[in-house]
């Protein structure tokens, strides 16, 4: 199973940092999978547009650039046979915010057909399984339904 939490929310378990800075943050130093982080590049555009643009619009940039700049780079397939032990991919936002581990989870499933929890453990391991937000869902299929519509024209040669 692959799991995803916040730092602040996951006590204990087989932890692995997905974020830019690798938790140093929170001090975090633990193992780290640095493919699954944002590019600092389009981080950076999403994060100084806040309260600029629209949140949605602001939102669906982010996505948009993580899956062309990240996810379509990395194979699903591998990530779980690497990670298929009760890995928790960690970041820094709570379970109900926006985050790139929500996107992470989602492409998951959508590309292995598995469920990718959002959970909280405390420190003797217990889980709490946690909502994460849908419309992240719904976004990044959006934008892999774009994509796709893209591809077929381009072989289409229209």
């Amino acid at each position: 199973m692959i799991y995803t939490g916040s730092y602040n929310n996951c006590l204990k378990g087989n932890k692995v940092s997905i974020s830019g800075d690798r938790g140093k943050n929170v001090g975090y130093q633990g193992l780290c999978f640095p493919p699954l982080a944002p590019k600092l590049s389009f981080w950076k555009e999403w994060h100084n547009n806040i309260g600029k643009i629209s949140e949605e619009e602001n939102n669906y940039f982010y996505i948009k650039n993580y899956y062309d700049l990240v996810l379509k780079k990395l194979d699903a397939k591998e990530i779980f046979k690497l990670f298929n032990n009760e890995t928790i991919f960690l970041c820094y936002e709570e379970n109900n915010q926006f985050c790139h581990r929500h996107i992470v989870a989602y492409w998951l499933e959508k590309e292995l057909g598995i469920t990718v929890s959002e959970i909280k453990t405390d420190k003797f391991g217990n889980v709490t399984i946690l909502e994460r937000p849908k419309w992240i869902k719904e976004m990044l299929d959006n934008v892999i339904k774009e994509q796709e519509k893209k591809f077929v024209k381009k072989i289409e040669g229209v």
